[in-house]
């Protein structure tokens, strides 16, 4: 009889190691449910504001770690790409909170190049306004991107903005060459402004703005928080583009006041182009 409790204990401890395995399991099955769950949920942009100090940062990586985007070298491919994971890195579900969406159609050099984009404002709208930048621009357009994405958090629009980084490939109408890549179904574009730096010598930002538009950008110069400075171009351009001045003129700090200020412009600009 003495040995019944040590009988005993035995054979509890062998259930036990018996049923924490199947634990274990149950738990890892739970977890990867869950996981998969949170994964299908709709990543939801947190707010913030831009601030100097990270504009600055964007235009240091842009302008200096990164360097020059050129699809014909080595270098520059490895530009592109570094370009691309800082863009998915830094407006993705991990820092600002964005889904990023990627289309990868257009072939060069043998390799496959990538547009980005993600939508902002309401996300929701079937008639978006495209907010373009080409990712061989300065460091200015990519910067303005990302901070603007940033700033949409904040201060809220009750239009679809869909900022979209793509290479230089465009053939044909850029608009419609860029819509090709970041259109959905059962959606249209209502509007299409092209930002980027500018390689000519300019402090101040220019909107060369296509004849068709001027009425909208006469109604935004009236505006209270037009920038002076910024020079107005109406001719025959083919789209509506914003050029943000020469990186070279500027510290980064003062270029990154600049872009900042510029960016309730822009937001009020794309809200004209959605009327």
């Amino acid at each position: 009889m003495t040995d019944m409790p040590e009988a005993s204990k035995i054979s509890g401890i062998k259930i036990t190691l018996a049923v924490i395995p199947a634990l274990l399991i149950v738990s890892v099955c739970v977890a990867l449910y869950l996981g998969a769950n949170a994964d299908q949920e709709e990543s939801e942009p947190l707010e913030g504001d831009i601030t100097v100090p990270e504009m600055s940062d964007y235009l240091l990586k842009l302008n200096s770690l990164i360097g020059k985007r050129e699809i014909g070298t080595a270098a520059g491919q490895k530009a592109f790409r570094q370009l691309n994971a800082m863009t998915a890195g830094t407006l993705g579900p991990e820092n600002l909170g964005y889904e990023v969406y990627r289309t990868q159609i257009d072939s060069a050099k043998g390799l496959l190049w990538s547009t980005l984009w993600i939508e902002a404002g309401d996300r929701d709208s079937r008639e978006p306004v495209v907010l373009a930048i080409p990712q061989a621009s300065r460091g200015s357009g990519p910067a303005f991107g990302f901070g603007f994405a940033e700033y949409l958090t904040s201060h809220q629009t009750d239009v679809g903005v869909r900022i979209v980084f793509y290479p230089p490939l465009v053939e044909g109408d850029p608009a419609e060459w860029i819509w090709a890549r970041c259109g959905k179904e059962g959606t249209s574009m209502k509007g299409f402004v092209m930002v980027t730096g500018d390689e000519e010598p300019n402090r101040s930002p220019r909107f060369l703005v296509p004849g068709a538009l001027k009425s909208k950008i006469d109604a935004l110069s009236r505006s209270e928080i037009w920038n002076d400075d910024a020079k107005i171009e109406v001719g025959d351009h083919p789209v509506l583009e914003v050029k943000l001045g020469d990186d070279l003129l500027f510290s980064r700090e003062e270029h990154s006041q600049l872009l900042i200020r510029m960016m309730p412009v822009i937001k009020e600009l794309v809200e004209r182009l959605n009327e």
